[in-house]
């Protein structure tokens, strides 16, 4: 009986629990449907991007001019070999490397006695030829007196043709010979000449001023024609010779420029500039030679230099700091301060043109920009057009 009464209750129970729990569910739905949030219709609006505590920097209008760097080597402007032009055994050589010699200063001596000897004989030989000359000089005037007599007795009828025509005809031989012997004194007179010159060739000089960097003979040493002796850089102005990108060669022209050593750090200017009209085929490069003053000679063959190449004419332009321009999908800009009613300004975006850089600074083009015009140098990394501005003042001491 128990058992029966319980399986006739529980249906009943099961039904009134969900009567209780589809009450409750709609009760909280409907309860959560008349809720108003707590600010009010006001709190509901969306906010936007909270300020941005940025500096400001005025805008500079700079006359300025574009450069572009370039590297090259220093060079003397001269380099040579001094060479041997006779053969002959070094006798002396009077410069070692290091060594500054001055225009005309000997270098070096060769052993001069086979050429002491052939002058010598030169000598000698111009001796005989003039005493050759001299007789033979005296023939012609004898066959030529003798060639006169005979034609005035010809004419005479005192002798007969064939003794004028031998007579005419030796004196004819004999002014022949007397050019012959002419001749011969001098070409000894020329063979004299020259190896009076070769004689001095002996003798090495310096044709230029300039440093010894490099011996290659010795003392006792048999050189020949063209066997080097010392190599001779010269000394005073020296040549810098620049790399410069085919667009940029020709508007270097007649401009005098700044060339920074870079071993050193030192700046000198140009005195002229040469164009080397020949490119590089690798690189596709122009050399252009710039002079260089080296009152000091402290400027040496071989080091590196740099140059700031100019390649536009010097004009105003405007100038912001390197930090001011940002770089976005759209291209390179500048934020500005705007004001829209009361309140903090809010940042503008404006496009820039970037012409170049010189150091911190970088010169640009801009619509709606003017110098004086301040513009967000600090604080512009994640700014946000029309985000509202908080300016703050440099800290004294800050770059």
């Amino acid at each position: 009986m128990s058992s029966l009464s319980n399986s006739r209750i529980s249906p009943l129970v099961f039904i009134v629990l969900a009567i209780i729990v589809l009450g409750a569910a709609w009760w909280g739905i409907n309860a959560l449907s008349n809720a108003k949030p707590a600010g009010g219709p006001a709190a509901q609006a969306p906010s936007g991007p909270p300020p941005a505590t940025v500096i400001m920097a005025p805008v500079q209008s700079i006359s300025s001019t574009q450069t572009q760097r370039v590297v090259g080597t220093l060079r003397a402007k001269s380099r040579s070999e001094i060479a041997a032009r006779e053969s002959g055994a070094v006798l002396e050589i009077k410069a070692d490397e290091g060594d500054s010699v001055a225009k005309g200063t000997v270098i070096a001596l060769l052993d001069p006695r086979r050429l002491t000897a052939q002058i010598g004989e030169a000598r000698a030989q111009i001796t005989v030829a003039k005493a050759t000359v001299h007789q033979k000089k005296s023939r012609v005037k004898r066959s030529s007196i003798d060639l006169e007599m005979k034609e005035k007795l010809y004419r005479d009828e005192a002798i007969s043709q064939s003794e004028v025509l031998d007579a005419r005809s030796a004196s004819n031989v004999d002014k022949s010979v007397s050019a012959a012997t002419l001749d011969s004194l001098k070409a000894a007179e020329s063979r004299l000449e020259l190896l009076t010159i070769r004689l001095e060739d002996l003798t090495i000089k310096a044709p230029f001023a300039g440093t010894v960097v490099a011996r290659h003979s010795e003392l006792g040493e048999w050189v020949e024609p063209g066997t080097p002796i010392v190599t001779l850089v010269s000394t005073g102005p020296i040549e810098a010779w620049l790399n410069v990108p085919e667009r940029f060669a020709t508007v270097a022209r007649g401009k005098e420029i700044p060339v920074t050593l870079t071993a050193t750090g030192q700046t000198v200017t140009s005195t002229a500039l040469t164009i080397i009209p020949e490119a590089e085929t690798n690189t596709r490069t122009l050399q252009i030679v710039a002079t260089l003053p080296n009152p000091d000679n402290t400027l040496v063959p071989g080091l590196s230099v740099t140059a700031e190449l100019p390649v536009t004419e010097k004009a105003e332009r405007l100038a912001v700091p390197v930090n001011a321009v940002v770089q976005g999908y759209a291209g390179p800009s500048v934020f500005i301060p705007t004001r829209q009613g009361e309140g903090l300004p809010i940042a503008k975006r404006i496009p820039v043109t970037i012409l170049f850089q010189d150091n911190a600074l970088i010169y640009i083009e801009a619509n709606g920009l003017k110098a004086g015009d301040p513009i967000v140098v600090e604080g512009n990394e994640r700014l946000f057009p029309f985000q509202p501005l908080i300016i703050a003042e440099r800290e004294k001491g800050t770059p």
